[in-house]
This record gives C-alpha cells, sequence and structure tokens, in this order.
C-alpha cells in the first residue's frame, strides 16, 4: 500500500528536516522551503495533507494558502498551519480559508503525529478507530441530551467525515435528520442504539461490566413492556426496553430489543409486540401473563 503524501512548506531547512524524520516512517514526506514552490508543486501534483509555515519570507503562509485554494489540487486537501506563537489573529484567518488545525512551533512529536492522524482521519484518508468514534458519538449524545441541538449537528456532521462504516453512518446521519425535525427523543434513541451496536459488534466499552439479572426479574420486565405496548405507551416501552439493554441479557434477546426499538421508531406498534412476544417465550414464558402484570 502505498504512503499518503505530506508537503512539509517551511523556509527553516532544520525545521523541513525535522518534520520529515519525524514523519518518513509512515508517511511520504515532500519538504518545500517556500511558499511559491509550493504554489507551483501543487500545480502538477496531489498531495493528502499540507503542513503549512505561517512566517516565511516574501510569501508568508496565509498567502500561500489564499493561493493554494485556487488550484484544483488545493481547494479541498487538508492543511495544519504552523505557527510560532498562538496567533489568534492567523488561525482566524487561517479558519477563513478551511485550515484544518495548527500547532504551535516547537512542534511537539506526539501532538504533530496525533493531529496528522486527526485531520486525515476528518478528511476520511484515514479510517477512524471504534474507541475514538465511539467517544465522538458519545460526545453528540451528551449535547442531545443537553438540548444543545446546534452543537449536536455540529458534532454529527464532523462525524459523518470520518470514514466510518456503513451501518454506523447511516444511523448517524438518520438521528441528524431527526434533530434538523425537533425530535431530540428520537434522535437521542437512535445514537444510544449506534453506540450499544458498537458495544456489541465491537466490543467497545466492554471493560464496563453490565449488571446481571435474574430470569424472573427478566421476565416480569419483558411483561412491563408488554403491557406498555398494549396500552400505547410508547415513550415508556421504549424507555423499559432501553434499560433492559442495560443488563447482561442473553445475545438473541439483546437483538430483539434492538428490532423492537427499530420497529417502535417506524410506528410499527404491533410488529414491536410480537417480536417482545417472541423474546419472551424464547426465555420459556407466557406472553399471555401480562394482563396480570398491570
Amino acid at each position: 500500500m502505498e504512503k499518503l503524501r505530506i508537503l512539509a512548506v517551511d523556509d527553516n531547512m532544520v525545521n523541513l528536516a525535522s518534520l520529515e524524520q519525524e514523519l518518513k516512517d509512515e508517511y511520504e514526506v515532500i519538504p518545500i522551503s517556500s511558499g511559491k514552490r509550493a504554489i507551483k508543486f501543487l500545480y502538477i501534483e496531489k498531495v493528502d495533507l499540507i503542513l503549512l509555515d505561517v512566517q516565511m519570507p516574501i510569501m508568508d503562509g496565509i498567502e500561500t494558502l489564499k493561493e493554494i485554494r485556487t488550484q484544483e489540487n488545493g481547494i479541498t486537501v487538508p492543511v495544519i498551519l504552523l505557527t510560532a506563537k498562538k496567533d489568534k489573529e492567523t488561525v482566524i484567518e487561517g479558519s477563513k480559508l478551511g485550515i484544518m488545525d495548527y500547532i504551535v512551533k516547537p512542534v511537539n512529536s506526539d501532538d504533530l503525529h496525533e493531529r496528522v492522524k486527526r485531520a486525515l482521519k476528518r478528511r476520511g484518508v484515514l479510517p477512524m478507530e471504534g474507541e475514538e468514534l465511539y467517544k465522538l458519538i458519545k460526545d453528540a449524545l451528551a449535547s442531545i441530551q443537553g438540548g444543545k441541538l446546534k452543537a449536536a449537528v455540529m458534532k454529527i456532521d464532523e462525524i459523518m467525515g470520518y470514514q466510518i462504516e456503513e451501518a454506523v453512518s447511516g444511523r448517524v446521519h438518520a438521528a441528524k435528520v431527526k434533530l434538523q425535525s425537533n425530535d431530540l427523543a428520537g434522535a437521542e434513541s437512535m445514537i444510544q442504539r449506534v453506540l450499544k451496536m458498537m458495544e456489541r459488534d465491537q466490543g467497545i466499552g466492554a471493560g464496563v461490566e453490565k449488571p446481571t439479572i435474574s430470569l424472573g426479574e427478566l421476565n416480569s420486565r419483558i411483561l412491563y413492556i408488554l403491557d406498555d405496548l398494549k396500552n400505547f405507551d410508547i415513550k415508556e416501552a421504549l424507555e423499559k426496553i432501553d434499560n433492559l439493554m442495560r443488563y447482561n441479557i442473553p445475545q438473541n434477546l439483546f437483538d430483539s430489543c434492538q428490532k423492537a426499538q427499530e420497529r417502535l421508531e417506524a410506528y410499527d406498534d404491533d410488529e414491536a409486540e410480537k417480536v417482545m412476544q417472541d423474546a419472551l417465550k424464547s426465555l420459556g414464558a407466557d406472553p399471555g401473563l401480562f394482563r396480570q402484570q398491570r
């Protein structure tokens, strides 16, 4: 597999050599010592990321970036600015030109690698690892639960920019659609489902042991869910199903709970009830008993 290409632009040859040395094992680094040379290079070559020094003679980083953004090979390429200090005005100017991030010099090795990978992931060039994606989705959930609609949409847009599997991206997109229609409860439920799916399929969050539940208590909880469904208490049923899935339950029951949630989200109460009745039967209980639980 070919290495991803990083264009490093800095007038200081020592800094250029340092950047190349730091990144050469993972990436193909093209060192260039001026903004004008970088622009000429991008007329004919494509790169996956640009590390661009701000303080350069003749043509500084911002001027270089403005020109890069007019070129076919530079319109969307992610750019990380290298600044000698936390220059707020420069960062703001760079943000208007679509920079992905900035690094304050002298460059720290770990910080450099982390920010480069983050930028490449946000462009979908590198895949997003499970734990990182899980944390981002949890952050989006926290925003939804806090009623911060705008922040939640922004976080979901960030997540959608990463290279992630379709099963996750499709559900996250569905959550965004619900948010845009002010269905916060539906969006929250959808995001929670994504997290549970990742916990189940990828073992994420497995370090937190789920509490156990007895067979008798399991049967009772399903009966109460069926009772809610019979009485059209959909919100109550969804909450009870969600709570049940927090326990260490059999995989087939977990799958049934997820399916019931999906049917309820689609307003298919009858099918959700059938799913939970079948789940109860699989545990050896009689679904007809639910009437006695009212």
